[in-house]
């Protein structure tokens, strides 16, 4: 069995509707946490993620944009999917979040329950929706010089993470996102606006601050479980403890998983899990480790389908 199993967890911009419906459908685990944790959104909200996600009359694969739904149900998959591996006995020696993966992170680390978890997610969407302007996060395939010498770019948005060498991500104003697109369109560039419609990581949400921390200095964090290493692209690498001020950071400021997963990395053999709902940090782990590390790294959801056969491979593999 691999000593140094690393469980990678995404934030928005990788969901979509019906992700993960094939596990939902035939693995009693993954089905059973995701009620569960459905459960626990009903009683905050009064809504069910479960039947916006897998009931509503949306294609698989559409675009999943509303917040209230899509920012729990980010949670929820990956969280329902960690647990699901725990029960066939694949535990972590390392946590990866990025982002609102960041939050799956700390509740599968135990530094949080995921009742807390998903308390300020809720609280968050609830939040946002009172102090910020909407805004949108852009995909760019070109190096970030690409950004830094185009005031058309560094002056109507901000640079909030380099993904590997050829691909970054920008935030603006929802004012900005056409002539923005239509910019980068005109260099030869392409670009993908996020499923989102929140400017997260800039200083486009700084009205969020003072609420938010305010309201995250009620719960308790705990240190993570024994055995278990908290690493957060926030911060580019591990992190021994956490609270509000490191939770709002990794809401505001800019995501260096480029930085996380190479710290991770350099320490020796790791098998690194991807638990998101599409593949994405899987594709980034290759781009940016390269052969043959490369090799090294799993996905179960993507847009593609397969993930009970992935899953049963991956358990297959390591056990």
């Amino acid at each position: 069995m691999h000593s140094d199993i690393v469980f990678m967890f995404s934030g928005q911009g990788s969901q979509y509707y019906k992700m993960g419906l094939e596990l939902f459908d035939k693995h009693p685990v993954f089905r059973q946490s995701m009620e569960r944790l459905d459960r626990i959104v009903h009683d905050l909200t009064g809504t069910s993620v479960i039947e916006e996600l897998y009931l509503s009359a949306k294609p698989k694969g559409a675009s999943f944009e509303n917040i209230v739904y899509s920012h729990p149900a980010i949670f929820m998959l990956q969280y329902a999917l960690a647990e699901t591996l725990e029960a066939e006995g694949i535990t972590p020696r390392y946590t990866l979040g990025v982002s609102l993966g960041e939050y799956v992170a700390l509740a599968v680390a135990k530094v949080l329950t995921p009742e807390q978890a998903l308390e300020l997610i809720v609280k968050q969407v609830e939040l946002l929706h009172k102090t910020c302007r909407t805004g949108a996060m852009i995909a760019v395939l070109d190096n970030e010089q690409f950004y830094h010498r185009n005031a058309e770019l560094n002056t109507r948005s901000e640079l909030i993470a380099v993904n590997f060498e050829r691909h970054f991500t920008i935030a603006c104003r929802s004012g900005h996102i056409s002539e923005i697109q239509q910019f980068i369109r005109e260099q030869g560039v392409a670009s993908l606006k996020l499923p989102v419609n929140y400017a997260f990581h800039s200083a486009f949400i700084a009205e969020l601050e003072k609420p938010y921390r305010t309201y995250m200095q009620k719960i308790e964090f705990k240190t993570p479980a024994p055995g278990v290493t908290l690493v957060s692209a926030m911060a580019g690498g591990s992190v021994q403890t956490a609270d509000e001020s490191f939770l709002w950071n990794v809401v505001r400021q800019p995501m260096n998983f480029r930085g996380a997963l190479v710290s991770l990395t350099s320490g020796g053999q790791r098998l690194l899990l991807d638990l998101s709902p599409s593949g994405t940090l899987e594709n980034f782990s290759k781009y940016i480790l390269g052969k043959p590390l490369a090799q090294q790294v799993r996905s179960v959801i993507t847009p593609m389908g397969s993930e009970l056969k992935k899953l049963n491979e991956i358990v297959a593999e390591i056990k």
